[in-house]
Protein backbone atom coordinates (compact mmCIF):
# COMPACT_ATOMS: atom_id res chain seq x y z
CA UNK A 1 0.00 0.00 0.00
CA UNK A 2 2.83 2.41 0.78
CA UNK A 3 4.20 4.41 -2.14
CA UNK A 4 6.63 7.21 -2.85
CA UNK A 5 5.26 10.51 -1.61
CA UNK A 6 5.85 14.04 -2.90
CA UNK A 7 6.33 15.97 0.32
CA UNK A 8 6.07 19.31 -1.47
CA UNK A 9 2.43 18.95 -2.56
CA UNK A 10 0.94 16.16 -0.49
CA UNK A 11 -2.63 16.87 -1.61
CA UNK A 12 -2.06 17.91 -5.23
CA UNK A 13 -5.21 17.32 -7.28
CA UNK A 14 -7.32 16.45 -4.22
CA UNK A 15 -10.69 17.92 -3.30
CA UNK A 16 -11.20 18.45 0.43
CA UNK A 17 -14.33 19.37 2.36
CA UNK A 18 -13.62 21.02 5.72
CA UNK A 19 -17.03 21.14 7.35
CA UNK A 20 -16.51 24.32 9.33
CA UNK A 21 -13.54 26.57 8.79
CA UNK A 22 -14.41 30.24 9.01
CA UNK A 23 -11.88 30.48 11.84
CA UNK A 24 -9.93 28.39 14.33
CA UNK A 25 -8.80 24.82 13.77
CA UNK A 26 -10.98 24.34 10.70
CA UNK A 27 -9.47 27.34 8.95
CA UNK A 28 -5.97 26.23 9.91
CA UNK A 29 -6.59 22.82 8.33
CA UNK A 30 -8.14 24.32 5.19
CA UNK A 31 -5.27 26.78 4.74
CA UNK A 32 -2.60 24.07 5.10
CA UNK A 33 -4.47 21.72 2.75
CA UNK A 34 -4.73 24.52 0.17
CA UNK A 35 -0.98 25.15 0.44
CA UNK A 36 -0.48 21.44 -0.18
CA UNK A 37 -2.41 21.57 -3.45
CA UNK A 38 -6.02 20.76 -2.51
CA UNK A 39 -9.13 22.52 -3.76
CA UNK A 40 -11.16 23.35 -0.66
CA UNK A 41 -14.90 23.23 -0.04
CA UNK A 42 -15.14 25.31 3.12
CA UNK A 43 -18.18 25.17 5.35
CA UNK A 44 -19.16 27.71 7.96
CA UNK A 45 -22.13 29.04 9.88
CA UNK A 46 -21.24 32.74 10.17
CA UNK A 47 -21.39 34.08 6.61
CA UNK A 48 -19.34 37.23 7.19
CA UNK A 49 -16.43 35.31 8.70
CA UNK A 50 -16.81 32.60 6.06
CA UNK A 51 -16.48 35.16 3.26
CA UNK A 52 -13.27 36.47 4.75
CA UNK A 53 -11.89 32.97 5.20
CA UNK A 54 -12.60 31.80 1.65
CA UNK A 55 -11.04 34.95 0.20
CA UNK A 56 -7.78 34.02 1.94
CA UNK A 57 -8.05 30.39 0.82
CA UNK A 58 -8.74 31.39 -2.80
CA UNK A 59 -5.47 33.33 -2.96
CA UNK A 60 -3.75 29.97 -2.39
CA UNK A 61 -6.18 27.62 -4.15
CA UNK A 62 -8.40 29.50 -6.66
CA UNK A 63 -10.68 26.51 -7.24
CA UNK A 64 -11.96 26.61 -3.67
CA UNK A 65 -15.50 27.60 -2.65
CA UNK A 66 -17.38 28.37 0.56
CA UNK A 67 -20.73 26.97 1.72
CA UNK A 68 -22.97 28.34 4.43
CA UNK A 69 -23.97 25.44 6.64
CA UNK A 70 -25.45 24.92 10.11
CA UNK A 71 -24.06 21.57 11.25
CA UNK A 72 -26.67 21.30 13.99
CA UNK A 73 -29.44 21.26 11.37
CA UNK A 74 -29.84 18.06 9.35
CA UNK A 75 -31.52 19.62 6.29
CA UNK A 76 -28.79 22.27 6.12
CA UNK A 77 -26.08 19.59 6.15
CA UNK A 78 -27.88 17.53 3.49
CA UNK A 79 -28.32 20.57 1.27
CA UNK A 80 -24.69 21.63 1.61
CA UNK A 81 -23.35 18.16 0.87
CA UNK A 82 -25.57 17.82 -2.21
CA UNK A 83 -24.41 21.19 -3.51
CA UNK A 84 -20.73 20.31 -2.99
CA UNK A 85 -21.24 17.09 -4.92
CA UNK A 86 -22.72 19.08 -7.79
CA UNK A 87 -19.95 21.67 -7.73
CA UNK A 88 -16.91 19.45 -7.13
CA UNK A 89 -18.10 16.13 -8.54
CA UNK A 90 -16.84 14.38 -5.42
CA UNK A 91 -14.61 14.80 -2.41
CA UNK A 92 -11.30 12.99 -1.80
CA UNK A 93 -10.69 14.16 1.77
CA UNK A 94 -13.47 14.80 4.28
CA UNK A 95 -12.56 16.62 7.49
CA UNK A 96 -15.37 16.68 10.05
CA UNK A 97 -14.23 19.46 12.33
CA UNK A 98 -16.84 20.75 14.73
CA UNK A 99 -17.27 20.63 18.47
CA UNK A 100 -19.86 22.36 20.64
CA UNK A 101 -20.24 21.91 24.37
CA UNK A 102 -22.83 22.51 27.06
CA UNK A 103 -21.58 21.85 30.58
CA UNK A 104 -23.80 20.15 33.16
CA UNK A 105 -23.62 17.08 35.38
CA UNK A 106 -25.01 14.12 33.46
CA UNK A 107 -27.92 13.80 35.89
CA UNK A 108 -28.93 17.40 35.15
CA UNK A 109 -28.55 17.56 31.39
CA UNK A 110 -30.96 19.53 29.25
CA UNK A 111 -32.79 17.64 26.51
CA UNK A 112 -32.34 20.45 24.00
CA UNK A 113 -28.62 20.59 24.74
CA UNK A 114 -28.38 16.85 24.18
CA UNK A 115 -30.07 17.09 20.78
CA UNK A 116 -27.90 20.03 19.78
CA UNK A 117 -24.62 18.32 20.70
CA UNK A 118 -25.64 14.99 19.21
CA UNK A 119 -26.69 16.55 15.91
CA UNK A 120 -23.65 18.83 15.68
CA UNK A 121 -20.80 16.71 17.03
CA UNK A 122 -21.92 13.30 15.77
CA UNK A 123 -24.78 13.20 13.29
CA UNK A 124 -23.32 15.86 10.98
CA UNK A 125 -20.26 13.65 10.47
CA UNK A 126 -22.47 10.68 9.59
CA UNK A 127 -24.45 12.71 7.07
CA UNK A 128 -21.29 14.00 5.38
CA UNK A 129 -19.85 10.49 5.19
CA UNK A 130 -23.09 9.22 3.66
CA UNK A 131 -22.69 11.71 0.82
CA UNK A 132 -18.97 11.51 0.14
CA UNK A 133 -17.70 8.06 1.13
CA UNK A 134 -19.57 6.21 -1.67
CA UNK A 135 -17.67 8.20 -4.29
CA UNK A 136 -14.39 7.51 -2.50
CA UNK A 137 -15.18 3.80 -2.56
CA UNK A 138 -15.96 3.94 -6.28
CA UNK A 139 -12.61 5.60 -6.92
CA UNK A 140 -10.84 3.22 -4.50
CA UNK A 141 -9.24 6.18 -2.75
CA UNK A 142 -10.16 8.57 0.03
CA UNK A 143 -9.57 9.70 3.59
CA UNK A 144 -11.94 10.77 6.34
CA UNK A 145 -10.43 12.72 9.23
CA UNK A 146 -12.60 13.28 12.28
CA UNK A 147 -11.65 16.04 14.71
CA UNK A 148 -12.73 14.65 18.06
CA UNK A 149 -11.37 15.65 21.49
CA UNK A 150 -9.28 14.44 24.40
CA UNK A 151 -12.64 14.41 26.23
CA UNK A 152 -13.60 11.35 24.17
CA UNK A 153 -10.96 9.42 26.12
CA UNK A 154 -10.31 11.34 29.34
CA UNK A 155 -12.63 14.04 30.56
CA UNK A 156 -13.59 16.24 33.51
CA UNK A 157 -16.78 16.79 35.52
CA UNK A 158 -19.59 18.54 33.72
CA UNK A 159 -18.67 17.35 30.21
CA UNK A 160 -20.85 14.27 29.94
CA UNK A 161 -22.77 15.31 26.81
CA UNK A 162 -19.65 16.52 25.02
CA UNK A 163 -17.56 13.50 26.00
CA UNK A 164 -20.40 11.19 25.02
CA UNK A 165 -20.88 12.62 21.55
CA UNK A 166 -17.15 12.74 20.87
CA UNK A 167 -16.76 9.18 22.17
CA UNK A 168 -19.54 8.10 19.83
CA UNK A 169 -17.65 9.74 16.95
CA UNK A 170 -14.54 7.73 17.82
CA UNK A 171 -16.41 4.45 18.03
CA UNK A 172 -18.30 5.05 14.79
CA UNK A 173 -15.04 5.89 13.04
CA UNK A 174 -13.46 2.58 14.06
CA UNK A 175 -16.45 0.73 12.61
CA UNK A 176 -16.36 2.87 9.45
CA UNK A 177 -12.66 2.10 9.01
CA UNK A 178 -13.54 -1.59 8.88
CA UNK A 179 -16.41 -0.96 6.46
CA UNK A 180 -14.20 1.00 4.08
CA UNK A 181 -10.72 -0.50 4.31
CA UNK A 182 -10.94 -2.89 1.34
CA UNK A 183 -12.43 -0.09 -0.73
CA UNK A 184 -9.30 1.99 -0.38
CA UNK A 185 -10.80 4.50 2.06
CA UNK A 186 -9.26 5.25 5.43
CA UNK A 187 -11.04 6.71 8.48
CA UNK A 188 -9.09 8.17 11.39
CA UNK A 189 -9.63 10.43 14.38
CA UNK A 190 -7.62 13.27 15.91
CA UNK A 191 -8.17 13.98 19.60
CA UNK A 192 -6.87 17.49 20.37
CA UNK A 193 -5.98 18.50 23.87
CA UNK A 194 -5.62 22.14 24.86
CA UNK A 195 -5.17 24.15 21.67
CA UNK A 196 -4.77 27.92 21.64
CA UNK A 197 -7.47 28.36 19.03
CA UNK A 198 -9.39 31.56 18.39
CA UNK A 199 -12.05 30.36 20.81
CA UNK A 200 -9.45 29.63 23.50
CA UNK A 201 -7.82 33.03 23.03
CA UNK A 202 -11.23 34.65 23.37
CA UNK A 203 -11.67 32.81 26.67
CA UNK A 204 -8.29 34.03 27.93
CA UNK A 205 -9.18 37.58 26.88
CA UNK A 206 -12.43 37.37 28.87
CA UNK A 207 -10.36 37.58 32.05
CA UNK A 208 -9.33 41.11 33.07
CA UNK A 209 -5.68 41.92 32.48
CA UNK A 210 -3.53 41.34 35.52
CA UNK A 211 -3.41 38.65 38.18
CA UNK A 212 -6.57 36.77 37.17
CA UNK A 213 -5.57 36.44 33.53
CA UNK A 214 -1.97 35.54 34.44
CA UNK A 215 -3.22 32.87 36.84
CA UNK A 216 -5.49 31.39 34.18
CA UNK A 217 -2.70 31.32 31.59
CA UNK A 218 -0.44 29.62 34.15
CA UNK A 219 -3.18 27.04 34.80
CA UNK A 220 -3.48 26.31 31.08
CA UNK A 221 0.28 26.00 30.73
CA UNK A 222 0.44 23.38 33.48
CA UNK A 223 -2.36 21.15 32.17
CA UNK A 224 -0.03 19.05 29.99
CA UNK A 225 3.70 18.23 29.93
CA UNK A 226 4.30 20.25 26.75
CA UNK A 227 3.20 23.89 26.38
CA UNK A 228 -0.34 24.48 25.08
CA UNK A 229 -0.78 23.44 21.46
CA UNK A 230 -1.27 25.69 18.45
CA UNK A 231 -3.72 25.36 15.55
CA UNK A 232 -0.91 24.27 13.23
CA UNK A 233 -0.32 21.22 15.44
CA UNK A 234 -3.78 19.90 14.61
CA UNK A 235 -3.49 20.96 10.97
CA UNK A 236 -0.22 19.05 10.62
CA UNK A 237 -1.80 15.93 12.12
CA UNK A 238 -4.77 16.26 9.76
CA UNK A 239 -2.42 16.58 6.79
CA UNK A 240 -0.64 13.40 7.82
CA UNK A 241 -3.92 11.46 8.02
CA UNK A 242 -5.32 12.97 4.83
CA UNK A 243 -2.25 12.26 2.72
CA UNK A 244 -0.40 9.19 1.52
CA UNK A 245 2.04 9.61 4.41
CA UNK A 246 -0.48 7.59 6.43
CA UNK A 247 -1.40 5.11 3.69
CA UNK A 248 -1.18 2.18 6.16
CA UNK A 249 -3.09 3.88 8.98
CA UNK A 250 -6.83 3.47 9.55
CA UNK A 251 -9.22 3.17 12.47
CA UNK A 252 -6.89 5.06 14.79
CA UNK A 253 -7.41 7.82 17.34
CA UNK A 254 -4.36 10.09 17.41
CA UNK A 255 -3.93 12.03 20.65
CA UNK A 256 -2.52 15.47 19.83
CA UNK A 257 -2.57 16.73 23.39
CA UNK A 258 0.93 17.66 24.52
CA UNK A 259 1.08 14.52 26.63
CA UNK A 260 -1.98 15.35 28.73
CA UNK A 261 -3.50 11.88 28.27
CA UNK A 262 -0.46 10.17 29.82
CA UNK A 263 -0.23 12.52 32.82
CA UNK A 264 -1.30 10.92 36.08
CA UNK A 265 -2.52 14.08 37.81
Amino acid sequence: MAKDTDYNKLLAGKRAFVTTGARGIGFGIAELFAKQGAAIALGGKTEQKLRGAIQKIKTISPGSESYSCDLSDGPSVHGTCAQILRDFGGIDVLVNVVGVNRRNPVHAYDENDFDYLLNTNYKSALICMKYFVPGMLERKSGSVVQISSIHSEQTMPGNGLYAGTKGALNAMSRAAALDCARGGVRVNVICPGLIMSDQMRDEVASFPEGEKRDAYVKLLDGMQPLPPGQIIDIANAALYLASDMSAYVTGQSLMVDGGASVKAH
